[in-house]
């Protein structure tokens, strides 16, 4: 697990985009930007993304957990800089949602740190553009790859 966490933090602090996007914000390969000039419509890490094989507990395994934050964060990374749409604002804002209910689910942090990450990260939408909140999401997907390697690194 060691390995994999520390091969999940080259990605990160490279910013390498090496992993390929498959469905929602990304997840349909070859996701474009639309002629409008905003993200694919398909944007937004579906509930499905975060939920490949569960066990009785509705956790990943650890393995599959960090494969696909590691791609969740290339497809992330992908969307700054990308021409968004006001739409995209809350398309990213969900995702983040979904990001941290993952994390709350597979890692089961205390409901005071759950709450202190879901403050800092999931802002009123208004507070950012929609580029702000791509830059949001890229920022949370890296601190928490940082608390998984703080706490499970080994």
């Amino acid at each position: 697990m060691r390995a994999a966490l520390v091969a999940l933090g080259a990605l990160v602090l490279s910013g390498s985009a090496a992993a390929q996007p498959a469905g929602d914000f990304g997840t349909t390969p070859g996701t474009t930007a639309t002629p409008k000039g905003g993200a694919n419509e398909s944007l937004g890490a579906g509930a499905a993304a975060w939920a490949k094989r569960p066990n009785a507990q509705g956790q990943m395994r650890e393995q599959d957990y960090l494969d696909e934050l590691a791609r969740q964060y290339a497809v992330a990374q992908k969307l700054v800089g990308a021409a968004l749409t006001e739409k995209d604002r809350g398309r990213i804002r969900s995702a983040i949602s979904r990001d941290l209910i993952a994390w709350r689910t597979q890692y089961d942090p205390r409901r005071s740190e759950y709450s202190r990450m879901r403050e800092n990260w999931l802002v009123d939408e208004g507070a950012l553009s929609p580029e702000g909140w791509a830059r949001q999401r890229v920022e949370w997907l890296r601190a928490q790859q940082e608390w998984i390697l703080a706490r499970h690194g080994g």
